[in-house]
Order: C-alpha cells, then sequence, then structure tokens
C-alpha cells in the first residue's frame, strides 16, 4: 500500500476498520438498511415537524409533504455528510449515489439530506459556487462570504436573456468552449429552472434546496430517471435552533439539565473533552459557537465564576432565557455535541456521514452513556446505547469526474460537442456496477481521489 495511504489511515483507526469490511456495496447497503428502526406506526417529533415546515415552502409544489413526513416518520434515516450548497463537489455527489442504493433497498420514495448550512462561503471547496472543467465557478465574491451559509442574507439572480454570465461571477468567454458554454445555459436555465429559484425564493440556502432537487434527477440516464428516489436536500441548522429552544424550555430536558445544572455539566464536559468534534483546550467550542457582529463563530469557553459562555469579545450568561434570545437572534449556534445529541441520541435517525463522522460519533455515544449512568439516567443510557453511529456513505468514490456537473457534460457531449439535451446519464448498469463493487475498493478509490494519488 502506498506510504501516504497507510499514514492517512494511520490518523483515521475508524476508517482502517471500515476498510476491512469483506464484502460489496450491496451488502453494505443491505445491512445498512437492516439497522434503520423501522416502526409500523407514525413516530411525529418536534423536529419532524420542523423539517416538513423547512422543506414545504420550498418545494411545495414538487412533491407530496404527506409522503415524505410518513417516510421520516417510519424510517429515521438520513444523510449528515454534505454541505448545504450546489450537489456538485465529487466527494458528496458520489456520497448521495451510494446513498440512492440504501434507499433504493428500503424502497422508500425519498433521499433525505439534511446538510449543514454553518460552512461559510469562503470555505475552499464549494458552497459559493460549482465545479466544471476543472475550474471553480462562483456566484458570490469572496470577501463579503465569510458568513455561514444558513445566515447568507443574499441570494442568486439569474436572467436567461444575459445567460450564464448572469449568475457566474466574472464570466468571461474565453473560459469556456461555445459548446459547453450552451451546455451550461441550457442545463441551469431549462432543466434547473434557475430563474425560478432566483425569482421566488429570498434566501441563497432555500435556493440550493430547490436547485439540488432539479439537479439530481440529471445524473440519470433518461430511461431511468422516473424510478430514481427525488433528493430532499434541506438546511438543518434553522431546525436544529428551534430544537435546541424547545428543549431547553423544558426543565427537565436532559439538553436544561447539562446547561444549568452545574455538576451535570462538569460531568458533560469532563467526559466529552478530547472528542473530535466536541471541545478541547485549544480545539472546538465548549457547547456553543458565538457569532459575532459580523456573522462570524466564536470559540466558547465556560466562565465558572460569572457562569458564562465567553470568547472574544463574546459573553452570555448561561441561563434559559439568555440563551433562548441568544439563539432566536442567531447570536449563538449549537456545536456538534448539541448537533448529534439532537439528531441521533433524542431523535433516533441513523446519520449517513463521512470517515470523521465515523470516527467521532461512536466516541460521543460512549461518553454520553458514561455520563448519563454517572447521573443516574441508566434507562436512557441503554436506550442511547441501541442508536446505530458508525454507518458511513461520503468518502466513498464509485465515479471519478471531477464534479457532477462534469458527469452530467460527459454523458450528454461527444468530441467537444454537446448533444442539444440531457437526456444522457448514469444507467442500470452503472448503479448495477456500483452494488458489485467491493467496499474496500470504493474506500480506496475515494482516499486517491481527495490526496490526488495516481
Amino acid at each position: 500500500m502506498n506510504q501516504k495511504i497507510e499514514a492517512f489511515f494511520k490518523e483515521r483507526t475508524s476508517l482502517w476498520e471500515k476498510y476491512q469490511y469483506p464484502g460489496t456495496f450491496k451488502d453494505y447497503a443491505e445491512e445498512i438498511a437492516k439497522s434503520v428502526n423501522h416502526s409500523p406506526q407514525k413516530h411525529n417529533s418536534f423536529m419532524l415537524k420542523l423539517i416538513i415546515e423547512e422543506i414545504k415552502p420550498i418545494l411545495h409544489n414538487e412533491i407530496p409533504h404527506n409522503v415524505l413526513e410518513d417516510q421520516l416518520s417510519r424510517y429515521p434515516i438520513l444523510s449528515t455528510a454534505d454541505h448545504h450548497a450546489l450537489l456538485n463537489y465529487r466527494l458528496l455527489y458520489n456520497s448521495n449515489l451510494l446513498y440512492l442504493q440504501i434507499i433504493k433497498e428500503l424502497k422508500l420514495p425519498f433521499i433525505v439530506a439534511s446538510a449543514t448550512g454553518s460552512i461559510p462561503l469562503s470555505n475552499n471547496t464549494y458552497p459559493r459556487g460549482f465545479y466544471f472543467k476543472k475550474m471553480k465557478w462562483n456566484f458570490f465574491t469572496k470577501k463579503p462570504s465569510n458568513i455561514p451559509v444558513y445566515l447568507f442574507p443574499s441570494k442568486l439572480t439569474a436572467n436567461k436573456k444575459e445567460g450564464i454570465k448572469s449568475f457566474i461571477l466574472n464570466y468571461s468567454r474565453k473560459l469556456l468552449t461555445e459548446e459547453e458554454e450552451k451546455f451550461l445555459e441550457h442545463l441551469f436555465f431549462d432543466c434547473l429552472k434557475i430563474e425560478k429559484a432566483a425569482r421566488d425564493y429570498d434566501k441563497f440556502s432555500d435556493q440550493i434546496t430547490f436547485l439540488n432537487y432539479k439537479l439530481w434527477k440529471y445524473y440519470f440516464d433518461k430511461s431511468i430517471r422516473d424510478s430514481v428516489p427525488d433528493i430532499i436536500y434541506f438546511q438543518i441548522n434553522r431546525i436544529l435552533v428551534r430544537t435546541l429552544i424547545e428543549e431547553i424550555k423544558k426543565e427537565d430536558s436532559l439538553i436544561s439539565l447539562i446547561l444549568f445544572d452545574p455538576d451535570v455539566r462538569l460531568i458533560f464536559l469532563k467526559n466529552f473533552y478530547g472528542i473530535q468534534g466536541a471541545w478541547k483546550d485549544d480545539k472546538g467550542t465548549r457547547l456553543f459557537w458565538g457569532i459575532s457582529e459580523k456573522k462570524r463563530f466564536v470559540s466558547l469557553e465556560i466562565d465558572l465564576l460569572t457562569n458564562s459562555l465567553v470568547g472574544k469579545d463574546f459573553r452570555i450568561e448561561l441561563q434559559r432565557e439568555a440563551l433562548i434570545e441568544a439563539l432566536m437572534k442567531d447570536n449563538i449556534f449549537p456545536s456538534l455535541f448539541f448537533t448529534f445529541l439532537i439528531i441521533t441520541f433524542l431523535e433516533g435517525y441513523v446519520a449517513l456521514g463521512g470517515s470523521n463522522q465515523l470516527d467521532y460519533l461512536p466516541k460521543m455515544q460512549k461518553a454520553l452513556i458514561k455520563s448519563l449512568k454517572e447521573i443516574g439516567m441508566n434507562d436512557m443510557a441503554d436506550r442511547f446505547a441501541s442508536r446505530v453511529t458508525d454507518k458511513m456513505i461520503c468518502g466513498m468514490f464509485p465515479f471519478d469526474f471531477d464534479s457532477g456537473i462534469d458527469l452530467i457534460w460527459h454523458y450528454n457531449s461527444s468530441d467537444g460537442k454537446f448533444n442539444g439535451n440531457l437526456d444522457g446519464g448514469i444507467t442500470q448498469d452503472d448503479l448495477d456496477r456500483i452494488n458489485n463493487t467491493k467496499v474496500q475498493e470504493m474506500i480506496l478509490k475515494g482516499i486517491k481521489t481527495m490526496m490526488e494519488i495516481v
């Protein structure tokens, strides 16, 4: 094995353990499908209500919302691997193609991806634009884009008369051939309905949910397009904030105990110390991220003398009303600790993530069980011990196209000429090949692709 890959695995022991999986992806998909705690009775929760409220105004004429609600209430599974942006980045279009196979195994109508909007648009990967022909095409300038996606006040604009230059920043005709430009204009204006997204939605985040819903089906050949489950790609941040507010209002909730009982809080702070995604002296944040006046994330510590969360030019008392007000005003945001305490443990969703989640979520589970037992909540500890925390989809590569849009171009062009439609795409034979590929092979391909190892 290549020395770089050996070093990569050495730092990621959980991924190395997953690499030992002996079967094909079909075997893996069947295993994940069996791990989903299917209930014949609908399980309604506050968070589920919020998910439907989030999606309904955006896709109100596109999907039967009662069917989506029924699916989530009976089959608690979703992806937590994505950043909330155009579903184009090679790491994530691949992971959702794998997620598709799991959803087909469960015979469900929707692929539900809870994408985080806490990544700033200035992120070096993709949130403020998309990739095509080994170039990054941005919707917004970098300078004001340090703001997280879910707080970003601007939105995409588009005008078919002006073509792609109406939504791509600083576009020059020298950068693409005439055929490539025709392809992008057909994709964005005729297929993704970007003018509708620009007209009907006030937030970039909502535009992304709509555009990804449209984009997803064009990854597939016309012959199978109608049989592919729709993707519901929603931004989770507002839902987490509102769920957290609801839990803080309950004096006897676990979250209230952690926040307002100093002895309980100390136990959790001690047991989660050093876990990636939680907190350490120089990394992470305690319980919440602060949000500065410039909409930047601020790492927080707990000041025991004043019973406050403090950071650079930031202070907030650990009091019920103060925290609720701060959450409502977007002055604080829940950390990964609270994110997965809500999604995986309190709500019981099987969260399909990436290699980092594969490492930290099982560790969080152990720390959570230990903490609950130390405070005498043994029944809850037993319930949380049964939660599924080791399922990964992000990081395995069935395809090696640089981006999802490159994938669509590949299937709908020949010798640099656009064929005039988008009827081509991934075929049933391609999906069968994914199912029959060894998990080891796809993990290794993912590592090599991301590390650019030949």
